[in-house]
């Protein structure tokens, strides 16, 4: 992704979880908020907001190894390179699908880490 897909990305992202917020507030001050439904709805509003804001707004500090391998694939303007394995530190090659955006990673290490996302 491009810095401005990127930002753009992240601004739908925020607006989404703003609306989801704005949602839920409405659902609580309705007349008839104490409905079971109405308080169901209005908490899984507030659980997507919660999840988009912990999965792509402030994602965990990265100290697992998978984060960091994933986090240094996705910073890479590439369409293909190597990093090291997080599991054998062998080498870990990867591609990214132009068409679709799917990652492709396979470990030289026969039975070792193979992933596509």
């Amino acid at each position: 992704m491009t810095p401005s897909e990127r930002a753009a990305f992240n601004a739908g992202i925020e607006a989404a979880r703003q609306m989801a917020l704005t949602a839920a507030v409405t659902l609580k001050v309705r007349d008839d908020a104490r409905q079971v439904r109405l308080q169901a709805a209005a908490a899984a509003l507030h659980g997507l907001a919660a999840g988009l804001h912990a999965v792509f707004i402030a994602p965990p500090a990265g100290t697992d190894p998978m984060h960091r391998v994933m986090a240094t694939i996705a910073a890479d303007p590439a369409g293909s390179g190597a990093v090291e394995c997080p599991d054998c530190k062998g080498r870990l090659a990867w591609a990214r699908d132009s068409s679709n955006g799917h990652l492709h990673a396979q470990c030289e290490t026969p039975g070792c880490l193979k992933l596509m996302q």
